[in-house]
């Protein structure tokens, strides 16, 4: 893999979490920290002009590119004093955000059943991310070196578990970093995974203690690929790696990995309900009974094997 030049341009692939949910319980409004992304972006672009942009808008019910556009809108007015591509920049983030609140608010039903309210479609809209990414490179003579930010107020869903997991490593070995600024709520596990996996960033804005998120954002996230070598960066001393179970979508902390696809139960089951493989029980006796020859002909099972791993496959 070549090292990262000053000259290469680079790709940043925004990833808005939009649930008006979520953000109505956050002490920064989804109006202040839109526009403190707006000012970072621009900035982001104004470092290099080769540098290429991509924003995606994501909550519980869709996820949507708001820049680049196939139409421009031609209604948007023109200022001197305003650089052109943020202008257009600008105006059509602001105007996809508000069209994605407004038509969330008008949404009948829930076309995403198993995800709660305050919790946001993240696994597809980092995989609409890496397909953006791909396309890019693809279509690009020169060297390109890519990486997403995420700007996160939304709680984790457990059932995106497996499909986030497989956007992380697509991404790790697609050498994009993930950032990610959370800016409510507790510490994202799935999210703090995928800053630590990529070799990305994992910021947690206490905006209620009068915390920056622009001021952060320009300190950590802003620099690309090569100044980030001289660099240090902040650092995370605690990172949970629990997973989260396949039956049940809950984070465990201890769990039952099945012998042949991997897949992770909270409770101890005969069968795999990932690929069907079916197990044989082993009993385990106690040992003083058996010495002792107090063990009947029908003895009931002193203690069954307490791992997915002990089982043998029948």
């Amino acid at each position: 893999m070549s090292e990262p030049l000053e000259s290469d341009p680079s790709l940043l692939v925004v990833v808005l979490d939009v649930n008006a949910s979520a953000w109505s319980k956050s002490p920064l409004t989804v109006g202040n920290a839109l526009q403190q992304m707006i000012i970072f972006i621009n900035a982001y672009l104004a470092l290099k002009p080769e540098n290429k942009l991509v924003v995606l808008a994501s909550n519980k019910r869709e996820c949507k590119c708001l820049y680049p556009v196939d139409r421009v809108n031609t209604t948007i007015e023109r200022d001197i004093r305003v650089y052109e591509q943020f202008r257009v920049v600008d105006a059509t983030v602001l105007s996809g955000v508000q069209s994605m609140l407004s038509g969330a608010e008008e949404t009948v039903g829930d076309p995403n059943q198993g995800i709660e309210e305050g919790q946001t479609l993240m696994s597809r809209a980092l995989s609409k991310a890496l397909c953006h990414i791909h396309r890019v490179v693809e279509s690009t003579t020169s060297k390109v070196w890519s990486r997403i930010l995420v700007l996160s107020a939304a709680d984790d869903s457990p059932r995106e578990y497996i499909s986030l997991m497989n956007t992380i490593f697509a991404a790790q070995r697609m050498s994009v970093l993930i950032d990610i600024c959370k800016v409510f709520g507790g510490d994202s596990v799935f999210l703090q995974q995928a800053a630590e996996i990529t070799g990305g960033n994992y910021l947690k804005v206490d905006t209620a203690g009068g915390e920056s998120m622009l001021q952060t954002l320009m300190f950590t996230c802003l620099a690309d690929h090569y100044t980030r070598e001289v660099l240090v960066a902040p650092t995370n001393e605690t990172i949970d790696f629990r997973a989260t179970c396949f039956c049940h979508k809950r984070v465990v902390d201890i769990g039952y990995v099945c012998s042949v696809c991997l897949s992770i139960f909270c409770e101890m089951a005969p069968v795999c309900s990932t690929c069907q493989t079916k197990f044989s029980f082993r009993i385990a006796r106690a040992e003083s009974a058996q010495s002792n020859g107090t063990l009947k002909q029908s003895p009931k099972p002193a203690a069954a094997t307490a791992a997915m791993s002990s089982l043998k496959l029948s």
